[in-house]
């Protein structure tokens, strides 16, 4: 099927020169060839240990939260089974609210061979399917120093992420379908509130695997820079767009001179085929022409609506499935997921009584849903002298802080706290003890929140309601900034 590759011999050279290159961008500038090449021949080993550590992680938090999710489902499937039993027993009977039967089918999707599960489309991964076909090239080009051992049991690794893959979407669409079945059978029973509290627990299941469809979707570092590699080949890419399983599912560009043009065209109807069946049952062209017309101007009406109906559900953070409840992303996630590290920093110029100082502030916050977030925080207030000719660092005072950060639309939010400020200098540890020097401060304002990468940056103005019970008196206004590190 591939012989017409393993001929191209100057083509193999040119990967195996490709692939010497990236090995050594990944080295530094003072690593000798010999090491580089070392590095590229030991790429499907590291590869290999990175596949074992990702499959190994993510099943056990697979498994454990699946079993987390279900547990909950069952206990409201039981609930339900108890108000139904009152009104309908013989149906809360023929739907197995609650028994273990039920839930141990969704269970046993987690231990099922490949054979067992849907395959593809259901289940792609774009990852998965680029990274089997990487290489299954890389064997037809018997490059030396890649042995076929360690290819083979990358394809097998992979092989049993996308077996895990196919299990999160099995999961889904079993879970989809047993809530179709019972809001079906129950949707207008008078169940109340714990039929509405089920709905939202499948919807938290759901993202929840969801979630990890995206980890195992998402690329490691050392498969970007094989496939960045390999894309530099044409060989590669036309490899590519025959053999993947989205090139055999769709005729990409490129591929179209490798077949007969008849068979492009097979199985499809024309045009004028369509209109000609139209004609005959209509009984002239100008009726048949009115009925595509009003059929596709309807069609687009309804498109239109239901695009503009998903589009209000997703920006006002609504679930498409349950209108009304707004999801809180925030639940399917860990503790560590929702922690949000932060610091951020100020300064006041000179008094008086004070040297120019800055204060730097760590904190730590707790995502409680998407709008809102609680923290605690500490801060230092560094001291620079009265001004740049007598420059002195001195130690001017520590705080304690806790505040409160609400959305209030997109990237602005309300911000408030207290704050606990020993406002002295001290050369010690020692004198913060003395619990009558430290002062209060409560205070209020907005916050700007700018996504840059993977930090944010932070600029709040802030009024501090007790400035003037300070002793010395301190600024009513606050300007500070800072950057958020999840």
């Amino acid at each position: 099927m591939v012989d017409r590759f393993d001929e191209r011999v100057p083509m193999t050279r040119l990967l195996l020169v490709n692939l010497i290159f990236w090995g050594c961008l990944s080295a530094t500038a003072q690593e000798p060839p010999a090491s580089a090449m070392a590095r590229v021949l030991d790429y499907p080993q590291q590869l290999s240990r990175s596949l074992e550590e990702q499959q190994s992680k993510l099943d056990r938090q697979l498994s454990k939260q699946t079993d987390k999710w279900l547990r909950k489902l069952q206990r409201q499937e039981q609930k339900l089974r108890r108000q139904l039993t009152a009104k309908d027993s013989l149906l809360a009977k023929e739907l197995q609210l609650g028994e273990d039967t039920a839930f141990q089918r969704l269970r046993a999707t987690l231990h099922g061979t490949a054979s067992s599960l849907p395959s593809f489309p259901g289940g792609y991964s774009g990852k998965l399917d680029s990274m089997t076909t990487t290489l299954r090239f890389l064997q037809q080009q018997s490059l030396p120093g890649l042995d076929n051992p360690a290819l083979d049991k990358l394809k097998n690794q992979y092989a049993g992420l996308q077996q895990t893959f196919q299990q999160t979407d099995h999961l889904q669409t079993l879970v989809q379908q047993r809530k179709a079945l019972l809001k079906e059978k129950l949707g207008q029973l008078p169940l109340g509130k714990t039929w509405t509290r089920y709905q939202k627990q499948v919807i938290y299941y759901q993202q929840q695997l969801e979630e990890y469809k995206q980890l195992l979707n998402r690329p490691e570092l050392l498969e970007q820079k094989a496939l960045a590699v390999l894309r530099e080949l044409p060989a590669f890419r036309k490899f590519f767009d025959k053999y993947s399983f989205l090139g055999s599912m769709f005729r990409l560009p490129g591929q179209v001179e490798d077949m007969d043009a008849a068979s492009l065209l097979e199985g499809l109807q024309t045009r004028t085929a369509v209109m000609r069946q139209l004609v005959s049952r209509m009984g002239s062209t100008a009726t048949a022409q009115q009925a595509i017309n009003q059929g596709m101007q309807q069609g687009q009406a309804e498109l239109s609506s239901l695009q503009n109906r998903l589009m209000r559900a997703l920006e006002g953070g609504e679930s498409p499935e349950m209108p009304g409840f707004k999801p809180n992303n925030q639940k399917t996630k860990t503790f560590l997921q929702r922690i949000e590290w932060g610091s951020n920093m100020q300064t006041v110029p000179s008094s008086r009584f004070l040297p120019v100082s800055t204060d730097i502030g760590l904190s730590l916050g707790y995502k409680l849903n998407r709008k809102s977030v609680i923290g605690i925080g500490l801060s230092y207030k560094m001291g620079w002298g009265q001004d740049i000719r007598h420059l002195r660092i001195t130690h001017e005072g520590l705080g304690l802080r806790s505040f409160v950060d609400l959305r209030v639309q997109k990237s602005w939010w309300l911000t408030g706290g207290g704050e606990w400020n020993y406002r002295e200098r001290f050369n010690n540890l020692s004198v913060l003890k003395t619990v009558d020097h430290w002062q209060q401060s409560v205070l209020l304002g907005v916050q700007k929140k700018q996504q840059l990468g993977k930090y944010t940056s932070t600029a709040s103005i802030l009024y501090d309601a007790l400035w003037n019970r300070h002793t010395p008196q301190s600024q009513p206004i606050l300007f500070r900034v800072g950057y958020n590190f999840k």
